[in-house]
C-alpha cells in the first residue's frame, strides 16, 4: 500500500512532465484535489496506514510550482515553455526551471513529510 502512495503522491511531477497546460488550466481544480490528498493523508495517519503520509507531498509540489511559476513569469515576462527533448538554444532559461523545479520537488517534499516536519 504504501508503494502505491508513495508512488501516487507525484501526480503532480508526472503532469508536469507530460503535459503542462494542465497544471496550469487547472489549476484550481488540482489545487483542490491536493488539498483533500492532504486532509486524507492526516486520516491515513490517524489509522497508522504506512506510507500514508506521503499523500501530503501533492500540496507542497504544488506550492513549488506556483512559486517557481511566478518567480519565472515575474523575471522574463512570460509563461515557461517545456524544453524537454528540444535542443533549441533560446529555451535555456526554460530548461534551467524545468531541471530547477523537478530537483527541488524530488528532493524537498519527501524530506519535509518522511521527517514529520509537517
Amino acid at each position: 500500500m504504501d508503494f502505491i502512495l508513495i508512488t501516487g503522491s507525484f501526480f503532480i511531477l508526472y503532469i508536469f512532465l507530460f503535459n503542462r497546460n494542465i497544471l496550469t488550466a487547472y489549476s484550481q481544480v488540482i489545487f483542490i484535489v491536493c488539498i483533500l490528498c492532504f486532509i486524507a493523508a492526516y486520516l491515513l495517519q490517524h489509522y497508522n496506514v504506512k506510507g500514508g503520509e506521503a499523500l501530503k507531498i501533492p500540496l507542497l509540489h504544488f506550492i513549488l510550482l506556483k512559486f517557481f511559476y511566478s518567480t519565472f513569469k515575474y523575471i522574463y515576462n512570460r509563461e515557461p515553455r517545456d524544453s524537454y527533448w528540444t535542443m533549441d538554444k533560446s529555451l535555456m532559461t526554460d530548461g534551467i526551471f524545468n531541471a530547477l523545479f523537478w530537483v527541488v520537488s524530488v528532493v524537498i517534499p519527501p524530506v519535509i513529510v518522511f521527517n514529520n516536519w509537517i
